[in-house]
């Protein structure tokens, strides 16, 4: 069975002991869980493949939004056996003289795309195929399935915990009540353990993934003990 992004929002809420969300908003929580994410995504990557329809004479081809790198560049697609394009940067004298390259052009911009050149000329019919690495998406529905790895979701309910604590460290510090020595020096204490808490969980799946291990990860019990 598949978890949905409301899944993990649930998950996070019980974690919190606040699945009325009586302390934390639902909206706060939602955007802790794509942050969660966002945040993932800088450290494990996804595999996807696209599928691009080429016109004639053109030889530069928006990427997905979430694109980083790329894999492989089949062109024309569907030949058997498969014909893969071989990388040459751009600015090769003979890119654009020679058939059968590719290189990326990176935009770095929120509304820029990047994009794949290719040397050859195509023809409007045929159709690129990029296999293509790149981030988790963070925008979907929340009734749609997150694609990250199963045994990796504690990473993100971690990640919401600590972001959790820290609000409340941060609303502490906006508007003091009378004891607030004593509470922030608490809140401060469990912000770091939350804190602390995520980046092992983190630098443990990251370990078992450039190791080639097989891990089993157990979601913590956090919603056994109230952490405000």
């Amino acid at each position: 069975m598949s978890t949905t992004l409301q899944n993990l929002i649930d998950a996070c809420e019980a974690d919190l002991d606040d699945s009325g969300n009586a302390i934390w908003s639902a909206a706060d929580i939602e955007q802790w869980c794509r942050d969660a994410i966002a945040d993932y995504s800088l450290h494990f990557h996804i595999g996807e493949a696209a599928s691009i329809a080429c016109s004639d004479d053109t030889r530069s081809y928006d990427l997905p939004a979430r694109f980083l790198d790329v894999a492989t560049v089949e062109y024309p697609a569907g030949e058997d056996p498969p014909q893969f394009l071989d990388r040459r940067p751009q600015n090769h004298p003979d890119f654009w003289r020679e058939d059968g390259y590719f290189d990326i052009q990176y935009h770095n911009s929120d509304t820029t795309d990047d994009q794949l050149l290719i040397s050859t000329k195509p023809s409007t019919g045929e159709s690129i195929t990029v296999n293509w690495i790149g981030m988790y998406d963070n925008t979907i529905a929340t009734g749609a399935a997150i694609t990250i790895p199963a045994e990796h979701h504690a990473i993100l309910r971690n990640y919401v915990v600590w972001r959790a604590i820290l609000q409340l460290k941060s609303a502490e510090e906006a508007s003091p009540t009378s004891n607030s020595s004593l509470l922030m020096s608490q809140l401060a204490i469990n912000v770091d353990r939350a804190r602390r808490a995520y980046t092992d969980i983190l630098a443990k799946a990251l370990y078992a993934t450039s190791h080639s291990s097989v891990v089993s990860w157990q979601d913590q019990d956090q919603a056994s003990s109230r952490i405000y």
